[in-house]
């Protein structure tokens, strides 16, 4: 793949991505970057713990709930996020890894694909 279509795909990603967590999880991400790698592909997103959200992670309990809410709900959407990814790539999603960190307020989805795109 050509550094141009790679970056095509990645500013593609991005874009149909944040708008996909705005309208399926509330999240508005300050920042996100995509990187294709071979049957990869890495999303990180910044910046997208509200304000209210911030304010209950400072306490353990309220940690446990937000972590537990927003891994359930990215749960319920995967079904939604593998269409987005093949509709882009055009291979079929494999596996999608999610992880979200109340520290830094960031949010990592990794899709693995059946081929290298």
């Amino acid at each position: 793949m050509s550094s141009k279509v790679k970056q095509e795909i990645e500013a593609k990603i991005n874009k149909v991505l944040v708008r996909f967590l705005k309208e399926h999880l509330g999240e508005e991400a300050t920042e996100v970057s995509t990187e294709v790698v071979e049957d990869t592909i890495i999303v990180r997103f910044k910046g997208v713990l509200p304000l209210a959200e911030r304010h209950l992670s400072e306490n353990p309990e309220g940690a446990r709930l937000i972590h537990e809410l927003k891994m359930k709900l990215i749960e319920e959407v995967k079904p939604a996020l593998e269409i987005c990814i093949e509709d882009i790539t055009k291979a079929k999603v494999k596996d999608i890894h999610s992880s979200f960190n109340l520290v830094s307020g960031e949010r990592i989805e990794v899709f693995t694909l059946d081929k290298k795109i």
